[in-house]
């Protein structure tokens, strides 16, 4: 059985708001943060910048590459709230749940990452379920 581990992972990055022509949400992009307990096994995560907030469990999977060089996929999912107006409809927006995914490269202690994320009020495929899709990228440091 593999525990929970703690070796925490601190990022420091900026999120973008994804526009397409067909799915439009409220801006949440700006600077932001991540913590991690861990960057491989399961652990717990928290990111957010001063329009969201996410919390939940992730799962990350680190392949070396030699030398001090590897790879981290990580998954995770949870709680992920923002309150905002739909840019078009002026509907208000609270997301509840959070899911997605990154990739990070690591050099020894140190990591560049890129990620998606899906905030999401559950409402299925309801008008008023836009959610918001994000992507982010940072810099970290495992300590």
């Amino acid at each position: 059985m593999t525990s929970l581990c703690f070796i925490p992972l601190v990022f420091v990055g900026y999120t973008h708001t994804i526009q397409t022509a067909m799915h439009h949400s409220a801006d949440i992009g700006g600077p932001s943060a991540e913590f991690q307990t861990c960057r491989d096994g399961f652990g717990g995560r928290v990111a957010f910048n001063d329009q969201y907030v996410q919390a939940g469990p992730q799962f990350g999977w680190t392949v070396p590459l030699g030398d001090d060089w590897s790879i981290t996929m990580n998954v995770h999912g949870g709680l992920g709230w923002s309150n905002t107006h739909h840019p078009l409809s002026g509907v208000r927006q609270v997301t509840k749940w959070n899911g997605g995914a990154s990739v990070a490269v690591n050099v020894d202690r140190y990591s560049l990452k890129i990620g998606f994320d899906h905030m999401s009020n559950g409402k299925g495929v309801s008008p008023v379920n836009v959610g918001q899709d994000l992507a982010s990228m940072g810099v970290g440091y495992s300590f």
